[in-house]
């Protein structure tokens, strides 16, 4: 039966140490002792009736038994915690009846715990007192000793100390004094806007003007900024370009050919240099919608195309019926970060033809 409720139940110990219930002659001997008890599961051993032996070994834990004694009865809560103090107990034997008899400082002490969940007691383990429980040696130290002589009740007068600050010396009476002509410091601001730190002679100035800032703003170059280290950005910059053609171009019959706009004769112009005049191609510096504009002259069955990526996009104008006229056309877009857009021809009148081309390409960032 025992090896059955070993298997079944533990005990998980919280806490151990001496209680004194007050501090007059004579002292009332207990150790508070507080445990948790467990099935073998982990779960609380809860609202139940338990028996706990506590035996006080000397010298080492297989030792003389000096004091025994029995809780029976004990109730554990809902939590499976437990509560007793070690001496309110029944005596069971060891070589005191009392827990008040046993000779704490003549050697070390050991406490065996047993626990009786079913039918037979439960071997918990030994452990060593340590210096709390010794405290109930300690109890004799509340004897009063002899009085001493009555001492010198002294002069009253003579324990008071007053402050006191004269000119530049403070002072304590019946102590010492600090001269403070040396400590004090003066905050000056000068006619250059420097700030002074004066002690005595000496000064240490501040130049103020290093602590300031001034933000600008350049609309030359879009750029922000700020004064004294405080940095430069580029902001809400102008994003826009019209260039013009003036060239004789071949066309292949089906086949898109790209037309570059690198004239510069006129009103010309390239915000942001995101035009590149050398291949006709305006590549899109930031997400946003962009508008586009062209004006040209085209051959009989030709169309005119927007190019993004070098697919086709949109067909602005065409398939034309005559090149007696100029053509105009517009288109708004919404475009990605580095797309590149083209002005593109298609012919399709089945042959081969230099065609002089003459107009304008313009785009710009709306937002």
């Amino acid at each position: 039966m025992a090896l059955e409720g070993l298997k079944r139940y533990y005990v998980l110990l919280i806490l151990l140490l001496a209680g004194s219930a007050s501090f007059g002659q004579n002292v009332p001997f207990g150790i508070f002792y507080q445990a948790v008890a467990r099935d073998n599961n982990g779960k609380e051993f809860a609202n139940k009736d338990i028996d706990v032996k506590f035996s006080i070994i000397s010298v080492n834990p297989l030792g003389l038994v000096v004091y025994e004694e029995l809780h029976t009865k004990v109730t554990t809560s809902k939590f499976g915690v437990f509560s007793l103090i070690i001496g309110s107990g029944t005596p069971t034997g060891g070589l005191y009846d009392d827990l008040s008899k046993i000779q704490w400082s003549q050697a070390n002490h050991f406490i065996k715990v047993e626990v009786k969940f079913d039918n037979d007691f439960i071997d918990m383990g030994t452990m060593q007192f340590l210096a709390v429980p010794y405290a109930l040696y300690a109890q004799k130290s509340l004897d009063p000793g002899p009085p001493g002589p009555k001492g010198d009740d002294g002069d009253p007068a003579s324990d008071n100390q007053y402050l006191s600050y004269i000119g530049d010396t403070l002072s304590i009476s019946n102590g010492n004094k600090v001269g403070l002509a040396n400590q004090i410091q003066d905050l000056v601001l000068d006619v250059n806007n420097k700030l002074k730190i004066t002690k005595n002679t000496l000064a240490t100035a501040i130049d103020l003007t290093k602590f300031t800032q001034t933000l600008s703003y350049n609309s030359d170059n879009y750029q922000l900024s700020l004064s004294n280290g405080g940095g430069t950005t580029t902001i809400n910059q102008i994003i826009a370009f019209r260039a013009g053609i003036a060239a004789s171009v071949n066309l292949t019959n089906n086949t898109a050919v790209d037309l570059v706009f690198d004239q510069v004769s006129g009103v010309y112009y390239n915000d942001g240099s995101f035009y590149n005049p050398t291949s006709g191609s305006f590549q899109v510096p930031f997400n946003g919608i962009y508008s586009f504009s062209v004006s040209i002259n085209l051959p009989t069955n030709s169309s005119l195309i927007i190019e993004v990526g070098g697919a086709t996009y949109e067909t602005l104008i065409g398939p034309t019926n005559n090149s007696s006229g100029i053509f105009k056309e517009s288109i708004t877009m919404k475009l990605n970060k580095n797309d590149i857009v083209n002005v593109a021809v298609l012919q399709t009148n089945g042959y081969l033809i230099p065609y002089n081309f003459s107009g304008y390409f313009s785009g710009y960032r709306v937002n």
